[in-house]
């Protein structure tokens, strides 16, 4: 797996890389000014040297004659070991002073009018600047042209300095920049650290929300939601802890149960009281059977089934005609009426088929199992507009309105029908796949008024929110 970077050095890389493109930028457009305003210079003294050459340029006799002021060249001097070169010219024939070879300015210039350029002379780089210098008195060629180059290592040094003098205030701010930032990035992140180290150093069994007063605003939501986490980890652990705590004991019982009826029937010498204690273990076995495979179904259904079954769409009369027919001969045994009664072919749900199973069948075993011999248990199967009812209805006791909210606790049992054989689990389960089917389950009194339990299970008949 790629290792990802930590927040400290993601916070600096990001703090930095934006300041160094910024100081990039910025350096690349101060070269650009610094060049400009380097060859600006360069060319003003290119200028004054020319028109210290233009104003030595004489008439004698109708002809022009020109001469090199000192100064000139001395003006030229930038210390980088520069060539100097430059041409007068009258005409375009009339060379009147300077180096014959350098090309001429062929562009027309107006009296005082100048022009710097770019060339290369000799294999070099120059910068030239060709000046129109009148002379008196003035006639039809009393224009010259002075030309005047100078290589360009001083203007390249020039522009460097001066390059170097703006860039070198950004270094330094950018240098303070990465020291301050990597200073402000480890104390903009010690509210992390300490609530990492809040949460590493915590006990197991600590249910204490992580202290959040001095947390910056935006790690607020975050220590939040690490609360309600912590919150439901309690509960869940709480739960368990019950659970298991009650599984133990609702075990306890009936192997307990099993140990002295096994006892008994080794002390005993007869046949007969051998048998009826084998007897007696053996209902005692299918008691702890029944038990376990409720608990696996009801940790099943609280874990939406680990590893996920995939729902389907599945129709809830065949589920319930499969389970009917699974519990006949136990109905037949106590002469219970056990009927389908109404039924919609179309009746279909989505879900997992296993749960829904265990859903039909822990309502007929436990209407089965409070309801007296020559009673009556009836299944329907009904669809109400968008929706698919499951009814279970029998003519057993019934449960006080007072109770219908505590029989779906794990292990509650009501206090009058504590002498029958049940572990208290089959409500449990039936509204943990339930809730995992996006149905809702109501307990409510017969249609007709006689005594017994209805117990209506709704579906909608098509589930978009399966969890």
């Amino acid at each position: 797996m790629r290792r990802s970077l930590s927040l400290r050095t993601q916070l600096y890389v990001w703090l930095l890389v934006p300041m160094l493109l910024l100081v990039g930028a910025s350096s690349w457009l101060a070269h650009g000014s610094a060049t400009d305003m380097a060859q600006a210079v360069s060319d003003r003294v290119l200028l004054g040297s020319a028109r210290m050459i233009g104003e030595a340029i004489t008439s004698e006799d109708g002809r022009l004659h020109a001469e090199l002021p000192p100064s000139a060249l001395e003006n030229l001097h930038t210390g980088e070991r520069d060539h100097v070169y430059y041409r007068v010219d009258a005409g375009p024939d009339n060379l009147l002073l300077g180096v014959a070879d350098f090309p001429r300015h062929a562009q027309p210039l107006q009296p005082e009018q100048s022009h710097g350029y770019d060339t290369t002379y000799r294999g070099e780089r120059v910068r030239a600047l060709a000046y129109a210098q009148p002379v008196y008195p003035f006639g039809p060629g009393s224009v010259a042209i002075v030309q005047v180059a100078v290589t360009q290592r001083g203007l390249d040094a020039l522009a460097r300095r001066i390059w170097l003098r703006s860039v070198w205030p950004q270094a330094a701010l950018l240098a303070a920049v990465a020291l301050l930032g990597w200073f402000w990035v480890r104390v903009a992140l010690r509210p992390v650290t300490r609530i990492s180290a809040q949460v590493r150093n915590r006990e197991l069994e600590s249910s204490a929300p992580v202290e959040a007063d001095d947390a910056p605003q935006e790690l607020r939501p975050l220590v939040q939601a690490i609360n309600d986490y912590i919150e439901r980890i309690g509960q869940y652990v709480g739960e368990r802890g019950r659970f298991i705590s009650n599984a133990a004991h609702q075990l306890k019982t009936p192997i307990t149960v099993l140990n002295t009826q096994i006892t008994v029937g080794l002390r005993s010498d007869g046949t007969g009281p051998k048998q009826q204690a084998l007897a007696g273990s053996y209902q005692t076995v299918q008691h702890c059977i029944r038990l376990i495979h409720q608990l696996l179904t009801l940790s099943s259904a609280e874990h939406t089934l680990v590893p996920r079954i995939e729902p389907s769409v599945v129709p809830l009369g065949d589920v319930v005609r499969e389970v009917l027919e699974d519990f006949a001969e136990r109905a037949h045994g106590k002469n219970i009426d056990l009927g389908l009664g109404a039924e919609t072919e179309d009746a279909q749900v989505r879900g997992v088929p296993l749960m829904l199973r265990e859903l039909v069948a822990n309502l007929v075993d436990n209407a089965l199992r409070y309801t007296p011999e020559e009673g009556t248990v009836t299944v329907s199967v009904l669809r109400r507009g968008d929706e698919v009812w499951l009814e279970v209805e029998d003519s057993g006791p019934g449960i006080p309105a007072a109770e219908r909210e505590r029989v779906f606790e794990r292990f509650y049992r009501l206090a009058d029908t504590a002498h029958e054989e049940g572990s208290g689990l089959g409500l449990a389960i039936v509204r943990e796949i339930a809730m995992a089917s996006g149905a809702r389950i109501d307990l409510r009194d017969r249609a007709d008024g006689a005594p017994g339990l209805l117990v209506r299970v709704v579906f909608p008949l098509r589930h978009d929110h399966w969890r």
